[in-house]
């Protein structure tokens, strides 16, 4: 073996090292889990004491189990009923915001967009506390504004679920718009203005040039941020967690596979089942929107 490519394996081994032990053991570590009848009693050491029995491979007994739970096919709708709700605003709003702030007309559109990806900076901790307050049905002050103007019962918006669902959908409209934002302003500020130019000669109006002209040229990238945007809110686990754990526990998977591992009765098992499950969906959702939109097809182009 060369001299040169000894070095270069002695410098990315350490690398390869750590990505393995930190990235990939932790998955085939929680796939085998899923497979056991691992809970609290038996895992990680097992307590001779307990009522549980040893740790062994179960089969698929864990999803067996899963799959029949009405928790979590309850978790499993509501969660795609959230994804198509978020997106739809996520993408509305921050397409919108693209078109105002790459408008000619509008001035400052450098101080905008600064000031409209704030919440990208925030840590998201802070973020959801600060909504969690604005949301309060007796302190907050959305609900103080309803009252102002008449509405004499504004809506609990914590411990209501139709409400608090509302207001997740708010929060991550909130969240997610600067990431929205960019991608379609980087893709419309690479419309040529040449085919703008032609379509107002052939008197085509505004939403005439959007959608024949426009929109066909930023359909990939807004297709693009759109699933990797869906791909987050089916992934939703740590707002609703902040703003209202035992609420939500049934609306959400990830958070249900959470509270089954660290809830009142733990079982790592199932809670690892739940994680294979929900990542196997993903990666079929993932597959088949980029098979549909042909992104594929661009990265190869």
């Amino acid at each position: 073996m060369k001299k040169t490519t000894m070095v270069a394996l002695f410098l990315i081994i350490p690398g390869i090292t750590a990505f393995l032990f930190f990235n990939l053991w932790p998955i085939v570590y929680s796939i085998y889990l899923a497979f056991t009848n691992a809970q609290l009693g038996n895992f990680p050491i097992y307590n001779p004491n307990s009522s549980v029995e040893p740790l062994h491979f179960v089969g698929l007994e864990n999803f067996r189990w899963i799959l029949s739970d009405p928790g979590f096919r309850d978790a499993f709708v509501w969660t795609w009923i959230f994804v198509i709700t978020s997106v739809t605003l996520k993408v509305t709003v921050g397409v919108l915001l693209s078109l105002l702030y790459t408008n000619k007309y509008v001035r400052g559109k450098v101080i905008y967009r600064s000031l409209l990806i704030i919440p990208w900076a925030l840590p998201l901790l802070f973020s959801v506390t600060v909504w969690k307050f604005m949301f309060d049905p007796v302190f907050g002050p959305i609900n103080k504004v309803l009252k102002s103007i008449g509405v004499a019962s504004p809506p609990n918006w914590i411990s209501d679920p139709t409400w608090a669902f509302i207001a997740l959908n708010v929060i991550e409209v909130w969240l997610a718009y600067p990431f929205m934002m960019t991608v379609v302003t980087a893709a419309l500020q690479s419309v040529p203005e040449t085919l703008i130019e032609a379509a107002i000669l052939d008197g085509a109006n505004y939403w005439q040039r959007f959608r024949n002209v426009v929109l066909p040229a930023v359909g990939k990238p807004i297709a693009f941020a759109t699933i990797l945007t869906s791909a987050a809110s089916f992934q939703y686990f740590m707002v609703p967690y902040i703003y209202n754990a035992g609420l939500f526990e049934n609306k959400f998977i990830l958070l249900y596979g959470f509270r089954k591992a660290f809830g009142a009765t733990p079982h790592y098992g199932r809670a690892s089942a739940v994680m294979v499950i929900a990542t196997l969906v993903l990666a079929i959702y993932m597959y088949v929107n980029v098979r549909v939109t042909r992104l594929q097809e661009g990265a190869k182009g």
